[in-house]
C-alpha cells in the first residue's frame, strides 16, 4: 500500500462495513449514517487510535460475528465504498476483483515508484470494544498480510467449537517473524485471553491437542 493510500485510510471515518445485517440496531445506525466506532490500526509495532498509542496488552471484546471483508477504492486521495463491496463473513463472499471494473492498468494512478497502482484494496474489519469501556466501539481495519492473518487465526480458533453466545476477549499484542530480505518484521497478534457474555449452555472443552493461543500463521 502506498503512502497516499495509508494517509487516506487514516483519515477515513469508520462506518459499519457491510450492508447485510442480523442486528436491526446496527442496520438502523448505518441507515442514519452514524459512525460505527473508532479506527484501530497497527503500525510498526504499535497499536494506534488516531495518533494515540493503545498500550500493548489492552483487552478488547471481539465481535467476531460481525467480522467483514471486502473492497475499498482509492480515488484522488479519497476512500470510496459501495454497497456489496464489503460483506460480513457470516453473510457470504465479497465480489471478485475482476467484477469491480477499472481493470485497465493504463488508466490506473502510479505509486511512489512509478508503477501502476490498483485503485482497489482488499481489507478486513473486526469490530471490538474495550473490556474496561464496553460500548466504546472500535474497528480494527487492516489490509496487511500480518493483520489479515491475525483476524483469520482468531476466526479459526473461534470456529473450532460451538461458543454458545460467548464472544472472545483478545489482548492487543505484537509478535514477529524473520523475513529473508528485511529481517525481523513486527506483526499484530490477537490472542484470546477470555470470554465475554453468558453462555446459553456449557461451552464444550477444546480437545487436548487444540492450542488456540499458540497457532502459528504460515508465512
Amino acid at each position: 500500500m502506498t503512502k497516499t493510500q495509508k494517509q487516506a485510510l487514516q483519515k477515513q471515518k469508520v462506518t459499519s462495513p457491510t450492508v447485510q445485517y442480523d442486528n436491526p440496531w446496527l442496520e438502523a445506525a448505518a441507515e442514519a449514517g452514524s459512525e460505527f466506532g473508532k479506527l484501530l490500526k497497527f503500525n510498526k509495532g504499535e497499536w494506534l487510535i488516531g495518533e494515540d498509542t493503545v498500550p500493548e496488552g489492552t483487552e478488547y471484546i471481539a465481535f467476531i460475528d460481525e467480522v467483514a471483508r471486502g473492497w475499498v477504492k482509492f480515488e484522488d486521495g479519497c476512500v470510496i465504498r459501495q454497497p456489496g463491496w464489503i460483506v460480513k463473513v457470516a453473510a457470504g463472499h465479497p465480489p471478485k476483483r475482476e467484477e469491480l471494473g477499472d481493470t485497465d492498468r493504463d488508466q490506473w494512478e502510479v505509486d511512489d515508484d512509478g508503477k501502476p497502482r490498483d485503485p482497489f484494496v482488499f481489507q478486513w474489519y473486526l469490530p471490538m470494544s474495550p473490556v474496561e469501556a464496553e460500548g466504546d466501539l472500535t474497528v480494527y481495519a487492516t489490509a496487511s498480510k500480518g493483520g489479515i492473518g491475525a483476524i483469520g487465526l482468531l476466526c479459526k480458533v473461534y470456529g473450532r467449537s460451538q461458543r454458545n453466545g460467548l464472544l472472545p476477549i483478545v489482548a492487543l499484542k505484537t509478535t514477529s517473524y524473520k523475513h529473508p530480505v528485511y529481517g525481523k518484521v513486527l506483526k499484530p497478534d490477537l490472542p484470546i485471553v477470555g470470554w465475554h457474555g453468558t453462555a446459553s449452555s456449557p461451552a464444550p472443552q477444546s480437545p487436548p491437542d487444540d492450542k488456540p493461543l499458540n497457532d502459528a500463521i504460515p508465512y
